[in-house]
């Protein structure tokens, strides 16, 4: 792997680091809390964290993001109150929803991120009504969703390409292909050399990149907010990453 710091100063890279490491820590506390009994089960993003993360920091924070079950590092990264988010997954009255969801299927007006749906595929087309928003007030934002390797099975990843596409949106869908939709390889999951060539019948731009390296991911992200904002179109990025949990 090869980092490029590009126009990147120190303070700039240190500050990547902490936002990289801090939901690396919290999940570790939470493994160590989930044998203790005192939280339930989640899904990790543990080896993950450099997508939502650099995504995330390459945005303005009043831009909507559309997280998924895997990715601590979009709320970590908006500096969403910690002992909130703990009271979340113990349950506890005071948390985002009062405690009845888990996995990230909460989200925060204030922070701009909203609340994950089970199904991976919704979240996108959500992102397209945002981007809309953005587009007729004339606003230079961009709207940003995720989704893995197993949502773009759903006909939700389709319809809401199509409609960012023909009604020219300036939205980014991410693709954290991590090799598996749950327990499916993506051997079983489709036929294209890779999930970014899926653009094409679109007539939309797409790229692969590292999704480990979060330099790659940052600035790659940064740029294509810039082309979206300019030329009000959206833009397909697939992140390869591994699931380690």
């Amino acid at each position: 792997m090869t980092f490029h710091r590009n126009h990147l100063s120190d303070s700039e890279l240190i500050n990547l680091y902490k936002n990289l490491l801090w939901p690396r820590l919290i999940e570790e506390k939470m493994l160590v809390l989930l044998r203790q009994g005192r939280i339930s089960k989640w899904f990790s993003g543990i080896g993950q964290e450099a997508i939502s993360v650099g995504a995330t920091m390459a945005m303005q924070q009043d831009e909507w993001i559309m997280p998924l079950h895997r990715n601590l590092g979009v709320f970590t990264s908006r500096n969403m109150p910690l002992h909130k988010l703990f009271k979340q997954w113990q349950g506890a009255q005071d948390g985002y929803s009062k405690g009845r969801e888990r996995s990230f299927h909460f989200g925060t007006k204030e922070h701009h991120i909203c609340g994950m749906i089970s199904h991976l595929g919704p979240q996108l087309a959500i992102a397209d009504g945002v981007a809309l928003a953005y587009k007729l007030k004339e606003e230079n934002k961009v709207s940003l969703a995720f989704t893995g390797d197993g949502g773009t099975s759903e006909g939700d990843f389709h319809e809401a390409l199509n409609t960012a596409a023909v009604w020219d949106l300036p939205v980014i869908f991410i693709i954290e292909n991590n090799g598996y939709g749950l327990s499916t390889p993506v051997s079983e999951q489709y036929r294209c050399e890779s999930l970014a060539d899926r653009a094409k019948g679109y007539g939309m731009e797409s790229v692969i990149i590292d999704g480990n390296n979060i330099l790659t991911v940052y600035d790659t992200i940064k740029g294509i907010r810039d082309y979206c904002i300019k030329n009000q179109k959206p833009y397909l990025v697939e992140c390869v990453t591994f699931r380690m949990r």
